[in-house]
């Protein structure tokens, strides 16, 4: 873990000059991939079943607050440090963590579906993984098949190899348009207005879901607020002292407790787990039915999700020895939070082609085979694709900032 104490402390930033963030220096943050590790496992599981786990969708949303967070603090620090942030270092960084593994999956899942098309004729799944390839590797995905678009007319959702890429490309619009936004707020020092607009614009989104929008192109329910949370945290983190007084130390503490209660209870009701309580609010529309038809999960879920890892990101951020931040930094979380994008990558295109050859034949045995091939493969995509390249995206990073890279979860 990085030494924070070393950091001077800038004087507060005159008016028109560049915003110079006052946090310490963030380092790696074991918490931060344990919530990874645990949130990609519920991912699998709501991907497996999705009814009766449909509420584990909100992780999306606390993968994308911590992207929203760890990126724009990356910037905050390179700013400060430098005088300046360059983009072709930080773009080339994000292309090695994300672009070879995703289409070594891409061309893998094509190359399956063409073996399992010539020895069964299964034509339908050969057209969705082309359909998927293009969407995912051009990073339109969630233009092209908009996500949740069976909330509308109700009914499940449609299985297909590579559904999972939308995240990656919401994301990937982040990194492109929305690190943009921000240098541009910290070089003029717009840093107050845009805290102000994201946050109407968190508010604006979770009231439209919670009436029953979807938005353009279903854009609500991709979750761009949740990314927007994230860059509102990094700036308040950056805005506020770098040494919290006990009594606000206390209260963020307490926060933190209570935040990480209302995400569980978040979790708990959209699973059927709540159902003997009476407590259980159903993900999906029903066939035929609508979002105004009642109350859905996704309708105030995401949301609460989105806010509540935000006031734990910014505690685990200050004050590393939270019981929370302890037990999320237990060996195991980490170490599955730093494999969670190959895990996130990997476990919907092996699940759906079991289920494609095997699966029709034996359920059983295609259950039993799935998780361990899905662990074989996610070691050795991590072994022999991600090591190697995060060996490169050290050597474009200096000494100062090694220490501090985002980890890669499941959307990042």
């Amino acid at each position: 873990m990085t030494d924070d104490s070393t950091d001077e402390q800038p004087a507060p930033p005159t008016t028109g000059a560049p915003f110079i963030s006052n946090a310490n220096k963030l380092g790696y943050l074991p918490p931060f991939d344990g919530m990874r590790g645990i949130g990609v496992c519920a991912v699998i599981l709501v991907h497996a079943t999705f009814e009766p786990f449909g509420g584990f969708a909100g992780t999306v949303d606390m993968f994308f607050v911590l992207s929203g967070f760890l990126i724009t603090t990356l910037i905050l620090e390179e700013d400060r440090r430098s005088g300046r942030v360059n983009l072709r270092s930080f773009y080339a960084k994000r292309a090695l963590r994300l672009l070879p593994l995703m289409y070594l999956v891409i061309i893998g899942t094509l190359l399956a579906a063409l073996a399992v098309h010539l020895l069964t004729d299964n034509r339908d799944l050969l057209d969705k993984a082309i359909g998927d390839a293009l969407a995912g590797g051009t990073y339109m995905y969630h233009v092209v098949h908009p996500v949740h678009v069976e909330l509308v007319g109700g009914g499940p959702p449609e299985v297909r190899p590579l559904i999972h890429l939308w995240s990656l490309t919401v994301e990937e619009h982040f990194y492109l348009l929305g690190v943009l936004v921000v240098l541009v707020a910290v070089r003029r020092n717009w840093t107050g207005a845009l805290v102000v607009t994201f946050v109407a614009a968190w508010v604006a989104i979770g009231l439209a879901r919670a009436t029953g929008h979807v938005g353009p192109l279903f854009a609500w329910y991709q979750r761009p607020d949740s990314l927007m949370m994230g860059v509102v945290i990094a700036f308040v983190n950056a805005r506020i002292p770098a040494e919290l007084s006990p009594k606000v130390g206390h209260r963020l503490r307490v926060g933190a407790w209570v935040a990480t209660g209302v995400f569980l209870a978040m979790f708990f009701v959209g699973t059927w787990f709540a159902k003997p309580f009476g407590l259980f609010v159903p993900f999906l529309v029903p066939e035929g039915g609508s979002l105004n038809d009642g109350l859905f999960w996704g309708k105030f879920g995401f949301s609460l999700i989105a806010l509540s890892v935000a006031v734990m990101a910014i505690t685990f951020a200050r004050y590393r020895d939270h019981p929370v931040a302890r037990f999320l930094s237990w060996k195991p979380f980490t170490e599955l939070g730093r494999r969670s994008y190959a895990i996130y990558l990997l476990h919907v295109p092996i699940g759906v082609l079991l289920f494609e050859t095997v699966g029709k034949k034996s359920g059983g045995l295609a259950l039993l085979i799935y998780l361990p091939l899905l662990a074989i493969t996610v070691e050795c995509a991590h072994r022999l694709v991600e090591r190697p390249t995060m060996r490169m995206r050290l050597k474009l990073a200096e000494p100062a900032v090694a220490g501090a890279d985002t980890g890669g979860g499941a959307a990042n």
